[in-house]
């Protein structure tokens, strides 16, 4: 009015409203060329469609909405629980997305209303782009594995939804009107290039580039002579440290010590039985037919759970005890160790609680009875990934360390999800995906040095 912008009008409705409220009357005739000018249409013709444009609006809004929540609740589980620095970047660049997506929410009723304020078309224009980038990242991660979960029932249809609406609002082009859209658009997609960088630094440059480093040794000690019985007590301590940058998560551990017992032999049939060599694995002997071991003693270098950050270690010393006239040739000790990279997740507390094969009941989602493999001891326990994006496009993931018993004493380690049974899925993760590796060590001593040593 007087060459001052006062309103928008989608309707003739919305011209009287205008009017009145700059103190025309309510009957104003809008043909009265004296004091309303049309350009290029007249009173007759009006661009509104009522209905769609509210049925846009509604749904335009419910869209923003619902990705905001998504967002926000992704993002807040890594901005405030990661365990890495890059993780948590991710996280707040998400949760600050979710926010703008409800700041466009906002704006979407007075972009398809009166349009009053200057920035509505081009906040929601952003909230419209975000979405877009990051459900297609979602069901992107989702379609490398295509694994039920509850979650691709919210950004499977926002991401249809984030089409929609990208179509939407480049269609009507709705940066009109707004100052530099071009840098605002650019900053959005910086920001989502930023946040996808750290995503993939966290879940995969950074485990590669910084691998786990644990020594573990074994060693004998001082044999000692029982002075009242014909017994050699012989120490063996296993000394864990982790020496480098990653703290570690152990998943299981075990030792056994053998005593070697082999037949002489002349020697005159040269290597004779290497393929039976082959097949216990050992090495092959001129003097010495196939060798026997005897298991001595067994157990558990340190417990399922336990964790160890840069720096730290752990000794364990256990004491192995021989008759004095055994007829062994030398004493062998072998163990491992399974561990887990604390930064690639966490595993709950029920992890810690040891399940036994021969109690009814408390195995039966490992398929391996008592009957087939003997007694063991299950641990179990759900994993969270330290990266909330890898939980909402993966199913449950579970940590397993099964401890086999008595003489084929053994550890095994590994994560699966569970079957259509409930059961343990044999498809295990690959161990380097979450940075699992077993660490060895093995010494032996001639069974003459300890006697030596002992009287």
């Amino acid at each position: 009015m007087g060459g001052e912008v006062v309103g928008a009008a989608w309707s003739l409705r919305d011209l009287r409203k205008i009017l009145v409220r700059n103190g025309f009357p309510q009957d104003v005739s809008l043909k009265d060329r004296a004091l309303i000018s049309w350009r290029e249409v007249g009173s007759e013709g009006w661009p509104d469609r009522t209905r769609k444009r509210r049925a846009t609006a509604v749904v335009m809004t419910a869209g923003l909405i619902g990705s905001a929540v998504v967002l926000v609740v992704i993002g807040s589980e890594d901005a405030f629980g990661a365990l890495t620095f890059a993780s948590q970047v991710s996280g707040f660049l998400l949760f600050l997305a979710g926010l703008a997506q409800l700041l466009a929410a906002c704006a979407v009723q007075d972009y398809w209303g009166r349009r009053t304020v200057r920035y509505s078309g081009l906040m929601v224009l952003v909230g419209a782009f975000i979405a877009l980038l990051v459900h297609s990242m979602l069901v992107a991660l989702w379609f490398q594995k295509m694994e039920f979960t509850p979650w691709a029932f919210s950004y499977m249809p926002l991401w249809v939804w984030s089409l929609w609406a990208t179509w939407i609002v480049v269609r009507e082009k709705a940066w009109h009107g707004t100052p530099h859209p071009r840098q605002v658009t650019a900053g959005v997609l910086a920001t989502a290039l930023i946040a996808g960088a750290n995503f993939a630094y966290s879940a995969a440059y950074q485990p590669y580039a910084t691998a786990p480093q644990i020594t573990l040794s074994a060693k004998f000690g001082k044999p000692q002579l029982d002075p009242s019985e014909p017994v050699i007590r012989i120490p063996v301590t296993f000394s864990l440290q982790n020496s480098g940058k990653v703290s570690t998560v152990i998943l299981g551990s075990v030792f056994r010590v053998h005593g070697r017992t082999s037949d002489p032999e002349t020697g005159k049939k040269g290597l004779d039985g290497v393929r039976e060599d082959v097949d216990s694995y050992t090495d092959s002997e001129l003097y010495a037919g196939l060798p026997k071991r005897r298991l001595i003693m067994t157990g558990m270098i340190t417990d399922p759970g336990d964790w160890f950050d840069p720096g730290t270690g752990q000794v364990k010393e256990v004491i192995v005890q021989v008759p004095k006239a055994a007829a062994y040739e030398s004493l062998e000790v072998y163990g491992d160790v399974t561990l887990f990279r604390k930064d690639r997740g966490r595993i709950n507390d029920a992890f810690l609680s040891p399940r036994y094969s021969w109690v009814k009941g408390k195995t039966d989602i490992f398929e391996c009875p008592p009957k087939e493999c003997g007694d063991y001891v299950l641990y179990m326990g759900a994993l969270t990934h330290n990266n909330h994006i890898i939980n909402v496009t993966r199913r449950q993931r579970y940590v397993f360390a099964a401890r086999y018993l008595g003489e084929n004493s053994d550890m095994l380690a590994f994560i699966s999800p569970l079957n259509a049974q409930g059961k343990v899925s044999y498809e295990f993760e690959p161990d380097e995906a979450y940075g699992v590796a077993t660490v060895p060590t093995g010494t032996v001593i001639p069974y003459a040095t300890v006697l030596k040593t002992a009287l």
